[in-house]
């Protein structure tokens, strides 16, 4: 066995691994980075469907060709299939290729000298009485044993890590069974819209989606709770009153599967020498299930966090803590208020939805929504939106609901 050392490890070279290494290397640590495919970004697990405002609050100067489209309206059908519209002025999202978008973070880690690894995988981790020291990488029928400082754990989902360090995993219960596709052609769809439908006959306990790409392409999917996803999404397909009219003649050129975590982050993002970043912490919206915002954020935080340790040798675990001491005080209060929304629409009927959609056509919410504050941190706009009568009335109203 091959012994090597390194100041930081990271575990996933998806967006929030390549973000969290970058940092700490601009700090001037040395990091290596280990991804188990040979090829970043495959598969894509994710839509690509991120807000405009988070592009830009985290500073991210992104290549034209990652944009595949740009988003001005959103069109919500409840299960009975009526439809409730918002259009803004301007584009508040985008749609981005993952594929190129999780290159260029990757590529961007190793300009700042990362050391990239492919086809790499994290076995299991090095502890000693109680902290974590590295970890064992097999790599084809090699296994190198790697000293570190620290470890930052951003395998996904499917993280087998954390049981090891000992950590609480997130709630089984929260998690959706997702599927994602890409389509060749939609007909009948602005091409600034993304549509969204809601309804236990096609995905009970999240929605369903098609995210129209500016070639005349979509992404397609949906998160389903139970049931197999995939006779759901071809249910989706033929039988929708509506997307079978946009998608019923297209052909699929790509299908994913991948669970979606909705409970809310993990109750502790960090251990002695490791941090949980992305996905592996449940760092994901419990209200849409989109990752990509929130995981940079924490990841930024988590990156700074190794460096530092690493930097001052710090035997304690005072930066590792910090971590989780700032990325609660960025994201802890809007993803306590989303895990609560999830829970709230996890108990409402379709019928209950349907009366719902009706009392917000009649308070003109759509209206009052092109206000809205924040897609992603999205307990702090509730907050600001509330302010508005109609929205308060609608809010009370979807409060109540459920004893309707």
């Amino acid at each position: 066995m091959v012994s090597v050392d390194s100041d930081i490890i990271v575990v996933g070279a998806g967006p929030a691994g390549s973000f969290s290494a970058l940092q700490a290397a601009k700090l001037g640590a040395q990091v290596t980075l280990y991804e188990e495919h040979g090829e970043i970004g495959v598969p894509s697990h994710c839509t690509g469907h991120v807000s405009l405002a988070g592009i830009k609050r985290l500073k991210l100067d992104l290549p034209k060709e990652i944009f595949e489209n740009k988003i001005k309206a959103a069109t919500f059908y409840s299960p009975s299939g009526y439809p409730f519209s918002i259009r803004f002025s301007s584009p508040v999202t985008c749609v981005i290729n993952r594929k190129l978008f999780d290159q260029h973070l990757a590529q961007k880690a190793t300009e700042e000298g990362v050391e990239l690894v492919h086809n790499a995988r994290v076995d299991s981790l090095l502890i000693e009485k109680g902290s974590v020291k590295g970890a064992l990488v097999r790599k084809k029928r090699n296994t190198e044993r790697v000293a570190s400082r620290v470890v930052i754990d951003a395998e996904g989902v499917s993280s087998s890590l954390l049981k090891q360090a000992g950590i609480p995993s997130r709630n089984r219960h929260m998690i959706v069974n997702g599927v994602r596709a890409e389509v060749d052609r939609v007909d009948g769809i602005e091409g600034d819209t993304v549509e969204v439908f809601l309804g236990s006959a096609y995905a009970p306990g999240f929605f369903a989606w098609i995210v129209p790409k500016k070639d005349g392409t979509a992404k397609i999917g949906l998160g389903t709770a139970r049931g197999n996803q995939r006779d759901l999404l071809r249910h989706f397909i033929r039988h929708h009153p509506v997307a079978s009219q946009r998608i019923k003649q297209s052909h699929i050129t790509s299908l994913v599967y991948h669970p979606i975590p909705l409970g809310g982050p993990i109750a502790r993002a960090f251990y002695n020498g490791l941090l949980i970043v992305g996905d592996a912490a449940s760092h994901v919206k419990p209200t849409t299930g989109g990752g990509i915002v929130m995981g940079l954020t924490c990841a930024r935080i988590a990156g700074k966090a190794a460096a530092y340790t690493v930097r001052y040798k710090d035997p304690s675990t005072f930066f590792l803590s910090e971590y989780e001491h700032r990325w609660k005080k960025q994201i802890g209060f809007d993803m306590a208020v989303m895990k609560r929304l999830r829970l709230m629409l996890n108990d409402f009927t379709d019928r209950q939805i349907d009366r719902l959609f009706s009392f917000c056509s009649q308070l003109g919410l759509d209206e009052s929504l092109r206000g809205f504050g924040d897609i992603d941190f999205q307990g702090t706009s509730l907050v600001w939106m509330l302010k508005s009568p109609r929205f308060l009335a609608t809010a009370l109203y979807f409060l109540t609901a459920s004893f309707l």
